[in-house]
């Protein structure tokens, strides 16, 4: 969630900016309409977006039993930590974002209360395709959905100018109040993204253009228009939903209307958009890895041409037998606390024998560099169930936190996941049935850089062919 609330931050970011840089002063209004109301859905609708990029799948050596000081032999299960982590904080920023959310949404449901109240106390009379409210407040007039609320008195007696209220008109014909609405919807939940404040001062002045525009073509005098726009700024005007008159808005108008539009410019400026469209869709999206098999690079075992003698493989064979035991259940199993003296000899005598013999030994020294975990991505059903914590204890980057820290995340974040069934023998048994791993795109990277670069070994448990022992 939180990577989600980043990219459409950072994406409106770069979309108001393009438009405040390229678009805003230029006389191309219903492009720019367009422009702003897409630019706020592409900001949050393409995070959301999951695109699949080829990527090497990275084949492991097949592996039984790994062996480790204190670790039964003939159990596969990883070593986690137990604490379990809990994130006061994450709890109470989700308070304040609940509380400023139904603050906003109250306030919403108010103002939209009384814009009705005031169209049900009067009694609108029709006015070409819109209605007029008569009220009593002294305010210019503005206009909300099919609505232009006027003062009764100077409607009356006829103070109300032409030009006033052909501009109100303009923005009832072209709906101004929905783009409005849908904005100051969208900011009761997302007013955690500030960029959508700059919108919707962009989005009204733009609507002012539009109905600015609709006046001087229709009254073909801008000159008189203008004056009359400086005296109305003058005036007061805080209607709700309505765009603001005051005297920088005003200046900005006025010089939109003395300018000249250039079809070539806005060609051009609109061709121009398309790759950074395409660029944003493409750096704001989710990624997913669409494997490949492709082998890790594999480490050079060390062995002879000649071997060893099998006196050497005869001690081989009987430094293993040290740690070999007799388990509860009857099976045989194996428990090491390797000494370094044996693990040193162990090393010596593997390394000296020829290729043929160390494939004939139940035990052998494998190159860390080729066990490096296979990408798998999990599921997005599977990941869901991951935050019942009844089912499953879950770690992340080899620390111990809570299902719900999974709600900051989409299943595409994790590069790999291990799920496994706790033994009776497991710290956390009884808390849950299973436990699984997951490992962020970032940590997995770091893992699999550090474990290709490693030369080191690993003493490895593997079943003997059965032709093959000696």
């Amino acid at each position: 969630m939180i990577t989600y609330i980043f990219k459409t931050i950072v994406c409106s970011s770069v979309f108001i900016l393009i438009y405040y840089l390229f678009l805003e002063k230029e006389k191309f209004h219903r492009f720019n309409r367009f422009y702003l109301l897409f630019s706020i859905a592409f900001s949050f609708l393409v995070p959301l977006i999951t695109i699949k990029i080829k990527s090497a799948g990275l084949s492991t050596a097949e592996t039984i039993f790994l062996i480790e000081n204190n670790i039964q032999a003939t159990v596969s299960q990883p070593i986690l930590p137990s604490t379990r982590t809990n994130n006061p904080i994450s709890n109470i920023l989700l308070f304040v974002y609940l509380v400023f959310t139904a603050a906003l949404f109250l306030k919403f449901l108010i103002n939209i209360s009384v814009i009705l109240v005031k169209i049900w106390r009067s009694n609108p009379s029709k006015y070409q395709s819109a209605k007029i409210v008569l009220i009593n407040d002294t305010l210019c007039p503005h206009s909300f959905l099919n609505y232009i609320f006027v003062n009764y008195k100077d409607y009356n007696e006829g103070n109300i100018e032409k030009e006033i209220l052909s501009h109100e008109l303009t923005h009832v014909k072209q709906k101004h109040s929905i783009d409005i609405l849908l904005l100051e919807f969208l900011l009761i939940f997302a007013w955690i993204n500030p960029i959508l404040f700059i919108y919707k001062k962009a989005i009204q002045l733009n609507h002012e253009f539009l109905a600015d525009e609709s006046v001087v073509n229709a009254f073909k005098d801008t000159h008189s228009y203008q004056l009359l726009l400086f005296k109305k700024a003058a005036q007061s005007n805080s209607f709700i939903f309505s765009s603001p008159f005051n005297y920088l808005l005003t200046k900005k108008r006025i010089v939109m209307m003395s300018k000249k539009a250039s079809l070539k410019v806005a060609i051009l400026k609109q061709i121009a958009l398309i790759p950074v469209i395409v660029a944003s869709g493409f750096l704001f999206t989710s990624k997913t890895i669409a494997q490949d098999s492709l082998k890790v690079p594999q480490q050079k075992i060390e062995s002879t041409t000649i071997g060893v003698s099998n006196d050497m493989l005869k001690e081989y064979r009987d430094i293993m037998e040290k740690y070999k035991r007799t388990l509860s259940n009857g099976r045989t199993g194996y428990f090491f606390n390797l000494s370094q003296t044996d693990k040193e000899r162990l090393e010596s005598i593997y390394f000296q024998m020829s290729k043929e013999q160390q494939s004939s030994q139940m035990f052998q020294f494998i190159p860390n560099s080729s066990m490096v975990l296979k990408r798998s991505t999990p599921a997005k059903e599977k990941f869901e169930s991951y935050k019942d914590p009844k089912m499953y204890g879950v770690w992340i980057d080899e620390q111990r936190v809570s299902n719900s820290d999974l709600d900051k995340y989409k299943n595409t974040d994790f590069a790999h996941v291990f799920e496994s069934i706790l033994l009776k023998n497991a710290t956390n048994y009884g808390k849950h049935v299973y436990q699984v791993n997951l490992m962020t795109n970032d940590y997995y990277q770091s893992y699999y850089d550090k474990q290709i670069s490693d030369k080191g070994y690993t003493l490895m448990m593997r079943p003997p062919k059965k032709d093959s022992i000696k």
